[in-house]
């Protein structure tokens, strides 16, 4: 009986161990050192830092905020607008966050800008940017796409509702930054096989090298 009672404390024990452990690492897992999973000319890596850091300038801008409405109004001055439609306060902006990015870095002929989320795959498609291979690996500056409403427990094919950029990977983990993700601009770690990944557009950053 006492053998028993001292095994019983023991595995209540270990699995307490798992528990903290696991929060832990998820909790440390954000700030893990992310970065290029694959080598990249230095020109090319500069033109995709320049990409996230302009990104990660608006970390914790919030809808309804001045810095939101900033992100709209820069979005909603660029020519040409696309759809000509003007992004309005209360309309979703995940993807007007990510073309605002390439608009404020100059690089709009390599990364196309929308207000939508599936105009903007079809965007990268036609310019022959766009990937959806399982294994693929992304790189900073690389633009992610989402099924977050419609989830499948296989690969996603689904209609893209959300979209952030890639600020690196790490151990099979992507990290991310998102406009509108939860209402604010924040970061977002997912592993690389996640199912709810639609797929990637892969701005031509090496175009830009002169």
């Amino acid at each position: 009986m006492k053998r028993r009672k001292i095994l019983r404390t023991a595995a209540v024990c270990v699995l307490l161990f798992i528990i903290l452990a696991v929060l832990g690492y998820r909790i440390w897992l954000p700030y893990a050192n992310f970065g290029f999973a694959r080598e990249a000319s230095e020109q090319e890596k500069e033109l995709r830092i320049l990409v996230v850091q302009t990104a990660q300038r608006w970390l914790g801008s919030a809808e309804g905020s001045d810095n939101h409405k900033e992100i709209l109004r820069i979005y909603n001055t660029h020519r040409p607008l696309a759809q000509g439609y003007e992004v309005q306060d209360d309309d979703s902006w995940c993807a007007t966050f990510g073309s605002t990015v390439a608009i404020q870095c100059g690089l709009t002929d390599i990364i196309p800008t929308e207000c939508s989320c599936e105009r903007q795959i079809n965007l990268f498609r036609d310019m022959g940017c766009w990937e959806e291979k399982d294994d693929y690996v992304p790189l900073p500056g690389d633009y992610i796409f989402y099924t977050l409403k419609n989830p499948s427990m296989k690969d996603s094919t689904a209609w893209s509702d959300h979209v952030g950029i890639v600020v690196g990977t790490w151990h099979g983990y992507i990290k991310v930054i998102e406009g509108n993700y939860g209402g604010v601009v924040k970061y977002r770690v997912i592993p690389v096989d996640d199912p709810r990944i639609r797929g990637f557009g892969l701005p031509d950053y090496g175009v830009q090298i002169t």
